[in-house]
Formats: structure tokens, sequence, C-alpha cells
């Protein structure tokens, strides 16, 4: 496997805790808009994410929200992405991690490739300053196509001249991020749990566990 120096994150997963942010969004949009978020709630919840996990990340909210949310669906997902700018939830010692490596920035390249619009991903980000780690920051509102299209980054790679041979995508949803490196023809990690098998398409370059684990990876003086 060879060196990498250029790192593109996919921050809904990688970075945010994306988990906790999406039900903690769809409880404080059934508070509202709903009967709230109660166990039969939950049960069903967990039970669609299971069925869904292959789904991009718009497509994936969106049947969420269909499925809670039909008679008001309007309303839920303007209270849905509202709610999701309030979620700041880190991903464990992501802040240290990558601290480490921007210190390293004549030796690794960091970029940062968002699902989401600027407002939300800032909002998000704001409180931990992990912004500041980025050399480039992409967000939604900077691509027509969406992720997986290869256009979002093979337009990052040409617009930040990096070899495509060096970069490494790394995100924890295949749909979307894994699929996306796919199709751009860049290597990718996929960050889960050690228990889900990978999987033969999309295949990740990189299966971990943990972003720290990344570290053995890297070609780093």
């Amino acid at each position: 496997m060879g060196k990498f120096d250029s790192l593109i994150f996919v921050p809904e997963g990688a970075i945010l805790n994306e988990g906790v942010a999406e039900r903690n969004a769809l409880r404080q949009t059934l508070d509202e808009v709903a009967s709230g978020f109660g166990p039969k709630q939950r049960i069903q919840y967990a039970e669609l994410l299971s069925q869904i996990k292959f789904l991009t990340f718009s497509d994936r909210i969106e049947l969420v929200l269909q499925t809670f949310c039909r008679h008001e669906l309007y309303s839920a997902r303007k209270i849905f992405y509202q709610k999701m700018k309030e979620q700041k939830q880190l991903v464990k010692d992501v802040g240290l991690f990558l601290g480490e490596l921007s210190d390293m920035d004549d030796q690794i390249k960091l970029i940062l490739c968002s699902k989401e619009d600027r407002e939300t991903i800032s909002s998000r980000l704001d409180e931990s300053e992990l912004l500041n780690c980025f050399s480039a920051v992409y967000t939604q509102d900077d691509f027509v196509q969406r992720l997986p299209n290869e256009e979002v980054l093979t337009t990052i790679v040409q617009e930040q001249n990096l070899d495509p041979a060096t970069c490494l995508v790394i995100g924890t949803d295949l749909a979307d991020d894994i699929q996306g490196a796919e199709n751009a023809g860049l290597a990718s990690l996929w960050i889960a749990p050690r228990n889900i098998k990978t999987p033969i398409h999309p295949n990740p370059t990189i299966h971990l566990t943990t972003l720290s684990d990344l570290l053995f990876y890297l070609e780093l003086s």
C-alpha cells in the first residue's frame, strides 16, 4: 500500500458522531410535530436503520422523515435540518488526532468534504474549531452533484492539485463516502465496527474501527 499524503475527510461520521446527531435531531423533531420519541418509536427507528444502511445520506434522512412524520413532512424537514445544525457531538478523540496531523502540514494535507451546506457544517463544528485544521473546506454548496457522484471528489483533486494515487477518502457511509471514492478512482478508509464484514461492493481500501489507527498507515517522520 502506497503512501497517503492527502486525506479527504467526510465529516458526517468520520468527525461528527452522526448516529447520535440524527437520532437527537429526529427525537427533537418528533417532539414538535408528532407524538414524541417514545419506546415504540425508538424500536421502530432501530429496525429501520438496519434496513437502510446502504442508502445515501439524503435518501436515508428522507425515508426516516417519511416514516415518522408523513402527515407533517414539510414542517418536519425544516425542523429536522435546523436541529441538525445544533448537533455538535464529535467522534471520540478526533480533535487530538486532527490536531496532531495538522501540525504536520508539510507532510499531510487535510481537506474536508461535507455532505451538508456550509452554514450547517460550520455551525456543527464552530465550537470545536476543527475547521481550522483543514487547508480546504468543501460543502454541498460547492457542487451541482452530491456524493457518490464522482464529480465531487475529482473536482477536489483537480482544484487542490492532488495526486490521486496518494489521496485517501475517509468516511463511515458506504453508499456516499466509500462509493464516491470508488467512483472517483481514489483509495478509501471505511471506519466501522470490527464485527461488521467489509463489503465486496463498494470495497474500501482500508477498514478500521477507530480513526487513530490510521497513523499506522501514514509514513510520517
